[in-house]
C-alpha cells in the first residue's frame, strides 16, 4: 500500500459515542455564571471584593487492565488547582492549571508521566450586557454533551481518551471572547491567536490513538505495510500558528423552544496523523476546516429534546493510495431526555449520524450511524446512584458499555467502581479498544 502523504483523522468516527445531553455550557470550574446579563444589574447592592483558593476536577483511579498485551494496569491522578479574585464588581482575575499523573504498569509498556497543562487563567471585564474574557479559557459550545457537533473551539484531553465526561476532557487554550447579550439573543465571539493542539497520551499508553505494538492507527483500516511503518515510525507534533475563530448566535424564545447559529473557520484540536515513509514520521497535524452549523433546543411536559447539525469543508481523509483527500462532512445528533418516575431517575437517548461526502473510495469510514446514551438512578436517600453510559453502532459493529455504581454519601466526593466493555470492527472505537477492557474504582471530588 502507498502511504507517502498518509493522513489519518481521528475526527472520523466523531458521532461515535455519547451520553449525557446538556445545556449550552462555558466551562470555567468554580466560577460560573449565568452570562453577561446579570453583570451589574444590582448597581445598588454592595459590593465586597472576593478571593477564592480551590481544586477542581479532582480524581484518583485504578484500572486493571486483563486484556491487554504487556499491561497489567494504570493509575491516574488529576487535580486542577486554581485562584479567583475579583478586586471590583466589573472585574474578574483567575489563574489555575491542571496537573496530571499516569502510572501504566506492565512487562513491556511500563512508563510513569506527570503533565502541567493551563487551565483557565485570563482576566475578565463585565459591564451590564457585555462580557469581555482575554486569556486561557475552557469553551464548549454545543447542547449535545459527549460530542456536541457545534464543539468548534474547544481543546480536547486525549490523554484518557473518551473515560470522563465532556467537561473533563477539554483543556483552556489562549483565545479572546466577546459576549454580547440582546434581549433574548446572545452574541458569542471568540477569536483564537495561538493554537494548542490536544493533549495526548503517553505512546505506549493503551490509551493511544496510536498503538506501535501492533501498528494500527485509530480510525484506519491496517494492513501489512502500514502496521510495519507505524511499528517503526517517529511520532511528531505541528502546533505552529493560528487558531482560527468562530462566531455564535443563539435565541432563548418563549414557549421551551430555544435554537442557534454557528459559523467557525478553526483547528481542531484532535490530530491528523500525516506519514512521511522518507523520513520514517508520523506528524499530528491540524488543518484549518470550515464549519455551519444549527441546533435547537425543546421543552415538552416532562420531556426536553435537543438537536445539532453541521456542515463542515476540508476535513482530511485518506484515499486508498494514500494521498491527502480533503471532503465535505455532515454531521446529525437528536437527543431525547426524561425523567422516569420522577428526579431519581434520567433517561438520555441520543441517535448521531455522519456522512463524508464524495464519491472516491477513502481508508476511513464513510458512514457512521449510532445509538448511544446514558441511565443513572439514584436510591438510598440519594446515597448511592446506578448508571450505565452506552454506545452501539448501527450500520457497524461498534460496542461501548459502562455500568458503575457510585455512592454520594460524602458529597461532595463520590466514590466509585465500574466496567468498561469494548468491542467492534476495525476502525470503530470499540475495535481499536477492544483488549482493553477495564475494571476500574475511583474517587472523583473537589475542594
Amino acid at each position: 500500500m502507498k502511504i507517502a502523504h498518509l493522513i489519518v483523522s481521528l475526527a472520523a468516527l466523531g458521532a461515535a459515542a455519547g451520553s449525557l445531553a446538556q445545556t449550552e455550557t462555558s466551562v470555567v470550574p468554580a466560577t460560573a455564571e449565568g452570562g453577561p446579563t446579570t453583570a451589574n444589574r444590582s448597581s445598588t447592592r454592595e459590593f465586597r471584593p472576593l478571593f477564592k483558593a480551590g481544586a477542581d476536577n479532582v480524581l484518583a483511579e485504578v484500572e486493571a487492565l486483563p486484556d491487554a498485551p504487556g499491561v497489567d494496569g494504570q493509575v491516574a491522578l488529576r487535580g486542577t488547582p486554581y485562584l479567583l479574585w475579583r478586586p471590583a464588581r466589573d472585574w474578574e482575575l483567575r489563574a489555575g492549571v491542571r496537573i496530571e499523573g499516569t502510572r501504566q504498569n506492565g512487562d513491556a509498556r511500563q512508563f510513569t508521566r506527570w503533565t502541567t497543562e493551563l487551565e483557565d487563567t485570563y482576566v475578565r471585564y463585565r459591564s451590564g450586557d457585555t462580557r469581555l474574557t482575554l486569556g486561557a479559557q475552557t469553551i464548549v459550545w454545543g447542547r449535545i454533551d459527549e460530542f456536541p457537533v457545534i464543539d468548534r473551539v474547544s481543546r480536547a484531553d486525549l490523554t484518557r481518551f473518551l473515560l470522563d465526561d465532556l467537561e473533563a476532557r477539554r483543556l483552556a487554550l489562549p483565545a479572546l471572547r466577546w459576549e454580547q447579550a440582546m434581549n433574548d439573543f446572545k452574541l458569542d465571539a471568540v477569536v483564537l491567536p495561538a493554537f494548542s493542539g490536544a493533549a495526548l497520551p503517553d505512546l505506549r499508553s493503551v490509551w493511544s490513538p496510536i498503538n506501535q505494538q501492533t501498528g494500527e492507527v485509530l480510525g484506519i483500516e491496517s494492513s501489512p505495510g502500514l502496521s510495519a511503518f507505524v511499528r517503526n515510525a517517529q511520532v511528531l507534533e505541528d502546533e505552529s500558528g493560528s487558531g482560527g475563530g468562530a462566531l455564535r448566535l443563539t435565541h432563548a424564545g418563549s414557549g421551551g423552544i430555544s435554537w442557534g447559529a454557528t459559523m467557525a473557520r478553526t483547528r481542531q484540536s484532535v490530530p491528523y496523523y500525516q506519514a512521511d515513509p522518507l523520513a520514517m514520521t508520523l506528524t499530528a497535524v491540524h488543518p484549518f476546516v470550515r464549519f455551519a452549523g444549527l441546533d435547537a433546543e425543546m421543552v415538552l411536559g416532562e420531556v426536553t429534546l435537543r438537536t445539532e447539525v453541521g456542515w463542515s469543508d476540508g476535513v482530511p481523509f485518506t484515499s486508498l493510495g494514500g494521498q491527502l483527500l480533503p471532503r465535505r462532512v455532515v454531521e446529525w445528533v437528536g437527543a431525547m431526555e426524561f425523567f422516569p418516575g420522577g428526579e431519581d431517575a434520567r433517561v438520555n437517548l441520543q441517535l448521531a449520524a455522519r456522512s463524508v461526502q464524495g464519491s472516491q473510495q477513502i481508508l476511513e469510514l464513510k458512514d457512521y450511524v449510532a445509538v448511544n446514551g446514558e441511565w443513572e438512578a439514584k436510591f438510598d436517600q440519594g446515597r448511592w446512584k446506578a448508571g450505565l453510559r452506552f454506545n452501539l453502532g448501527l450500520n457497524v459493529r461498534d460496542v461501548y458499555l459502562a455500568p458503575k455504581l457510585s455512592y454520594l454519601g460524602w458529597e461532595p466526593h463520590e466514590a466509585y467502581v465500574l466496567l468498561r466493555h469494548f468491542d467492534g470492527e476495525s476502525r470503530t472505537f470499540g475495535g481499536f479498544h477492544q483488549d482493553h477492557q477495564n475494571f476500574a474504582v475511583g474517587l472523583s471530588t473537589r475542594f
